[in-house]
């Protein structure tokens, strides 16, 4: 029976990728905050509901030592790092400054605790780390491919792309089985509220059920390329699977704005007015990137066999349909 890891396990990613390990017969291993955010505790009983019972270890990710500890272990076949702080576009202007610190400790010492762990204790360990679209924002080419140079404006996206560069390290200088999945949008009724998906869905079905009277957002010309998050947490597995590690997008290829996402929204729920509910305020509102961010997913697709399986209308048909139903499938 193969063993994996999964930090983050508990979020929209990692409960996807439990729940696919869970159902490929692994051994399936977490590790966790000693508080669960009250998102996570529902996708934890919701896994478990399901018969996903994975072995929880509680660690600070910034300790080497603990890291090192639990690599020991479990000793993973395969370790998937999806644990991450990070902003969502709704959230980035009331974060405390001294977060930006918090994160680039926590998402830069992470991984490379968790490299030098495989390293020292568990060398034959797969590691596949989540890494973000946002590597590209500020590269002034779209759709962007794996070869594309990475260059952020955010603090996010730096510790992001230092996580990509010491994951490529590591892979050359150790010959460890190291890979990054470079992860364009991706949604799900699992998405927490304060990300802009949810924050469309929950608030159309507000209005619709007379419970709310509009909807706050910031740039509805702001394109993402949205995909379903099982799909992705797929990839990351097959990405484990590799003869060789590497690098891959997952991405659809294909963007659409916030605004096409809310009229797709407000069509399932036959709300017609959209436009005379929805507010764009300023202090939501960041300047739209100058860089498309929509990813050439042709690598993933040829070298892995990896698909995405819902459209954009599919992705939010579903989102609205579990909202509605409060279920998290």
């Amino acid at each position: 029976m193969k063993r994996a890891l999964v930090t983050g396990i508990f979020g929209q990613d990692g409960s996807y990728l439990a729940e696919y390990l869970s159902g490929k017969n692994y051994e399936v291993h977490g590790i966790v905050r000693s508080r669960l955010s009250p998102q996570s505790s529902k996708l934890r009983t919701h896994l478990l509901q399901k018969g996903v019972t994975p072995s929880l270890h509680e660690c600070d990710l910034s300790s080497f030592a603990s890291v090192r500890d639990i690599m020991n272990a479990v000793r993973p076949d395969e370790c998937y790092h999806l644990a991450a702080v990070h902003y969502s576009a709704q959230t980035i202007f009331t974060e405390p400054v001294g977060k930006d610190r918090y994160l680039l400790e926590q998402n830069i010492l992470s991984v490379l605790n968790i490299l030098n762990a495989i390293r020292e204790v568990s060398p034959t360990t797969r590691f596949v780390l989540a890494g973000s679209c946002v590597m590209y924002e500020d590269s002034g080419i779209s759709p962007q491919c794996e070869s594309t140079p990475v260059r952020s404006n955010s603090v996010y996206g730096t510790s992001k792309i230092v996580g990509l560069q010491l994951t490529e390290l590591f892979r050359k200088l150790y010959d460890l089985h190291t890979s990054t999945a470079i992860l364009y949008n991706h949604e799900s009724p699992r998405r927490e509220e304060h990300f802009v998906s949810q924050k469309i869905v929950k608030g159309l079905i507000r209005i619709k059920r007379s419970e709310a009277e509009r909807l706050e957002l910031g740039n509805l010309d702001d394109v993402k390329d949205w995909g379903f998050a099982a799909d992705y947490a797929h990839g990351m597995w097959l990405m484990g699977q590799a003869d060789s590690p590497g690098d891959y997008i997952l991405a659809t290829g294909t963007g659409h704005t916030v605004a096409d996402f809310v009229t797709e929204a407000a069509e399932v729920l036959e709300l017609w007015n959209w436009r005379e509910v929805v507010t764009v305020k300023p202090r939501l509102t960041r300047p739209v990137t100058k860089t498309r961010l929509v990813g050439n997913p042709h690598r993933a697709q040829t070298a892995l066999g990896w698909r995405h399986s819902l459209d954009f209308r599919g992705l939010v048909e579903r989102m609205v349909k579990h909202a509605l139903e409060d279920t998290l499938d």
